[in-house]
């Protein structure tokens, strides 16, 4: 006989799982979705002490501890909504009340059936009397066999302490030694670091008085040419009184004005770079009209042109999320370099772009360029390339620039060769493009 699904669908079939429904070790429950107890198999009536009829139609929770009742139940409702076999107990403490009020430890496990239309669930009940009895025996066994253990090993303690004792002038001896050593290495350890703190410290005077000393000799020099002109091109405009010496006047007043905007420069440059050293300056991100603000760099850049330079201006239409504030500076300190280091009538050409969330900035000029082997030293500070020499600057703005773009979390690269231009390309991660 092959106890295949259809034979179980026949009447002996039915017979046999009718039998091991009732015969089975373990108690088995039927439930509605109301939590009624709708079927109970001999070992389930036994083991709460019910008969058939007292359990048919109660409350499954009649046969759990009342202060879990009200848990349960909410339980029972989510499972109903979904339900699923599963395991209960595990790791936990379940217990059944059997008719008489007394507890007793149970594990659980559930499984649905649909009947006629209604989903029921079938409770597989098992009595772990005594498997929780053995391992209370055990624990208690083990419990014994630790008390054992410790008190062999506080004999052995004892001995051992014994044993120690009649040892101890050498062990001290030997001690000493071993913190002797220990304080001798420590000490020398402590020399080597105060050595090394000394050269750091050393290194960093050193570099701070280079550094002190180029930038009294740049600020000296600086600001003498712009400050030379001014008081010169004041005295001679004291000399041209005559309504006829207009255009002399003129070109000197434009001189003066040129001087004053580089002292400006020079100032900005200072005061940015002392911001960033001092950690001031903080990141204040807004939405922002990337090609507006590009137009507007640009125009106010214009004024500080040479002769018949023109801006080529290539920018995206999008809004983007980041600080204007530092966007504007890094766009006029390289819209300036471009300039300064161009001749008269060459053109900047100054695009914005969104590329795959970045905004790529990129200032293109056609001048001079920069030496091959000095351009490993272009962000230094106050670093100048030799073809630079009879042009003023203070050679801080690419080093500001390069920690603007850092605090935005951006990089910035260049191209360059001599005699043919530069191209600057800043880009800088979004927060958010639209």
């Amino acid at each position: 006989m092959k106890l295949s699904s259809e034979y179980l669908m026949s009447g002996k079939g039915r017979e046999l799982l009718g039998q091991l429904f009732h015969n089975s070790g373990e108690g088995i429950m039927l439930f509605n979705k109301r939590g009624e107890i709708e079927m109970s198999n001999p070992r389930a009536l036994e083991m709460f002490g019910y008969s058939e009829k007292e359990l048919l139609g109660k409350k499954v929770e009649t046969l759990i501890p009342k202060d879990a009742r009200s848990r349960h139940e909410n339980h029972r409702e989510k499972y109903m909504k979904k339900p699923v076999p599963r395991s209960m107990g595990q790791g936990l403490d379940l217990k059944g009340v059997r008719k008489d009020g007394s507890m007793f430890p149970v594990e659980i496990s559930l499984n649905y059936v649909s009947h006629q239309d209604e989903t029921m669930v079938v409770a597989f009940i098992t009595d772990i009397t005594i498997r929780k009895e053995n391992e209370r025996v055990v624990e208690e066994q083990q419990q014994k066999l630790s008390e054992y253990a410790d008190g062999l090993e506080k004999k052995v303690k004892s001995r051992t302490r014994e044993l120690e004792h009649m040892n101890l002038g050498l062990k001290s001896q030997i001690q000493e030694r071993k913190l002797a050593e220990k304080a001798l290495k420590k000490s020398l350890e402590d020399l080597k670091k105060a050595e090394q703190e000394i050269l750091r410290s050393l290194e960093r005077e050193k570099e701070l008085g280079e550094l002190k000393s180029r930038f009294v000799s740049m600020a000296s020099h600086e600001f003498r040419t712009p400050l030379t002109t001014i008081l010169s091109s004041a005295n001679l405009i004291g000399k041209y009184a005559e309504s006829d010496q207009q255009s002399s006047r003129e070109k000197h007043i434009d001189r003066i004005n040129k001087s004053v905007q580089n002292l400006t420069g020079i100032l900005n440059d200072f005061l940015s770079m002392e911001k960033l050293e001092s950690g001031i300056i903080r990141i204040d991100m807004k939405e922002l009209d990337l090609e507006m603000l590009v137009k507007e760099v640009c125009e106010e850049m214009e004024d500080t042109l040479k002769k018949d330079q023109k801006i080529e201006i290539e920018s995206e239409t999008a809004t983007v999320l980041s600080d204007d504030h530092i966007l504007k500076n890094v766009l006029i300190n390289l819209i300036s370099n471009a300039s300064k280091y161009s001749s008269e009538g060459d053109p900047i050409q100054v695009s914005a772009l969104v590329e795959e969330m970045e905004v790529c900035l990129k200032v293109i000029d056609h001048g001079i360029g920069i030496p091959q082997d000095e351009q490993k030293n272009l962000f230094e500070r106050f670093f100048r390339a030799d073809n630079v020499t009879n042009i003023q600057g203070t050679g801080l703005g690419l080093n500001i620039v390069k920690k603007y773009v850092k605090l935005l979390g951006g990089k910035i690269e260049f191209k360059s060769k001599e005699g043919e231009g530069s191209t600057f390309c800043v880009r800088i991660p979004l927060a958010s493009v639209k």
